[in-house]
C-alpha cells in the first residue's frame, strides 16, 4: 500500500504536506506508515521532500528506540533529502549514531545512508568507508548486503565521472 500512496503523492505533489503532517503526528503506527511512504517517494524523487530536510532530520534524532521501523525508513529519507553541506554533515552525525543502534534494520539504513551522503560530501568518504568495511567484517547478512550495495553504487558513480 505504501507504494500506491507514494505514487499518488508523486502524481499530486500538493499531498506531500499531508504526508509530512502525519510524520509529526501522535499516532505511532501512522507515523511508521508515513515514513515508509516518504522512503518510497525519495527512491523516485528526493526533491519533493527537500524543503523538509531540517525538520525530518530533527524528527529522526528524537524518535525513541521503540520506533525502529520509523527510524529505519527515515534513516534513508534524511540522507536522500539533505541538499546542503550543513544538512549532509548533520545527517552523517545521526547516521554514525544509528550505525551503533540495537536494531538491525536501523543499522542497515545507517550504513546505506552514510554511503549516500559520502557520494555528495567528499569529506564523509573516510568515515563511510570505515563503517562499510566494519559492516562487511562484523555485520549481519543484511548489513553486509547494504554495505556491498553502497560499494556498487560508489563504483557506478565513479564510472560515470570518467
Amino acid at each position: 500500500m505504501a507504494r500506491e500512496v507514494a505514487a499518488k503523492i508523486l502524481a499530486d505533489r500538493s499531498a506531500v504536506r499531508s504526508l509530512v503532517r502525519e510524520l509529526f503526528g501522535d499516532d505511532i503506527e501512522v507515523r511508521k506508515r508515513a515514513a515508509d511512504v516518504a522512503r518510497r517517494i525519495t527512491e523516485k524523487d528526493c526533491r519533493l521532500l527537500e524543503r523538509y530536510a531540517d525538520e525530518l532530520a530533527g524528527l529522526l534524532e528524537t524518535l525513541p528506540a521503540e520506533e525502529s521501523r520509523t527510524r529505519w525508513h527515515l534513516g534513508l529519507v534524511v540522507p536522500r533529502v539533505a541538499h546542503t553541506r550543513m544538512q549532509r554533515l548533520r545527517a552523517a552525525r545521526t547516521m554514525s549514531l544509528l550505525a551503533e543502534d540495537e536494531s538491525n534494520v536501523v543499522r542497515c539504513s545507517a550504513v546505506e545512508g552514510l554511503g549516500l551522503l559520502a557520494m555528495q560530501e567528499a569529506s564523509l568518504r573516510d568515515e563511510a568507508e570505515e563503517v562499510i568495511e566494519r559492516s562487511l567484517r562484523e555485520g549481519t547478512k543484511a548489513m553486509k548486503s547494504r554495505a556491498q550495495g553502497v560499494k556498487r553504487l560508489w563504483a557506478r558513480s565513479e564510472r560515470k565521472k570518467k
